[in-house]
């Protein structure tokens, strides 16, 4: 049963942030309903547990979700949910999981996360907010 109710409002709708690198729209989450994950298999990275959607069908994707429970939020400031851990260091146990993207840096392993919550749990954890550092940005 889909979770979009007649009469919904968009405060109602599960939020979902996306991230485009690259000309390329990427999110983490898990949607109920084989239904709409059928809709967005084409999508799925399964190696990297992520959805991946060429700018063109991000528009269509975006409507099909919202009328499915759904609201994909466009992050303007991708580097406000991104935090660095040292390079050759131990990660946050949490890391991987809510992590949407990974690049690195000539001495930190960063990672682009889900959301806000994600990001303060890999703080409390030991790793850094990009915005705290001084270093190049590698999305």
């Amino acid at each position: 049963m889909p979770r979009h109710m007649e009469g919904e409002s968009a405060g109602d709708r599960e939020s979902v942030n996306v991230f485009e690198i690259g000309g390329t729209l990427y999110f983490k989450h898990y949607f109920e309903g084989d239904d709409v994950f059928a809709k967005l298999r084409e999508y799925y990275n399964g190696q990297q547990y992520r959805f991946e959607v060429p700018a063109d069908d991000f528009e269509q994707l975006m409507t099909y979700l919202r009328g499915h429970g759904y609201d994909l939020e466009r992050v303007d400031k991708i580097e406000e949910f991104t935090v660095a851990v040292e390079q050759y260091t131990s990660h946050p146990e949490n890391i991987f999981k809510a992590s949407v993207f990974q690049a690195q840096t000539a001495e930190y392993n960063c990672f682009l996360l889900k959301d806000k919550s994600s990001v303060e749990e890999a703080v409390y954890a030991g790793a850094e907010e990009l915005t705290e550092l001084d270093i190049e940005r590698p999305f």
